[in-house]
């Protein structure tokens, strides 16, 4: 009896070490985009720390970039995958906070649960992306303009 303890034990051991394998692993290329992004938002903008970073993918894709200047300037780039786009360079408090996203999508849309918010691009529009379940378990996305808050287009029932 013992020694099945053991090898069972020893099995969860390796598949938990597996498990956690391919989860590092799947994190690689998002690591990898966060820190060239990082680069190239420091040459644009002058950034000398990343606080957040998020992986947009609309109309167009987009790698975002906040943090803060030399001076603790809270700045936002807009990376556009596509070489023919520019980047873009908004100070963060030109913009909503990510909390008043909340509050304004909490206010107006009555969530179940928030899965995420994210900072994205549209049509050289800068926003936020704000992606919840409704009271029927269905993913939504709901999307707000970064500089006013207002409200600019949805996707229901994904």
């Amino acid at each position: 009896m013992k020694k099945w303890l053991i090898v069972s034990a020893i099995i969860v051991v390796v598949f938990i070490g597996f498990t956690a394998g391919a989860y590092i692993n799947a994190l690689g290329p998002k690591k990898d985009a966060a820190r060239e992004s990082f680069q190239s938002a420091r040459k644009i903008s002058g950034l000398v720390t990343m606080d957040e970073f998020y992986i947009y993918n609309g109309k167009d894709s987009y790698n975002v970039v906040i943090g803060k200047t030399k001076d603790g300037e809270k700045k936002v780039v807009w990376l556009p995958n596509d070489n023919k786009k520019k980047p873009v360079t908004e100070n963060y408090h030109d913009g909503k906070s990510e909390k008043e996203i909340l509050q304004i999508a909490e206010k107006q849309l009555h969530p179940e649960k928030i899965i995420s918010v994210k900072l994205g691009m549209e049509s050289s529009t800068p926003l936020w992306e704000v992606t919840y379940l409704d009271e029927s378990n269905r993913y939504n996305y709901d999307y707000y303009d970064f500089q006013s808050g207002e409200w600019l287009k949805y996707y229901r029932s994904i």
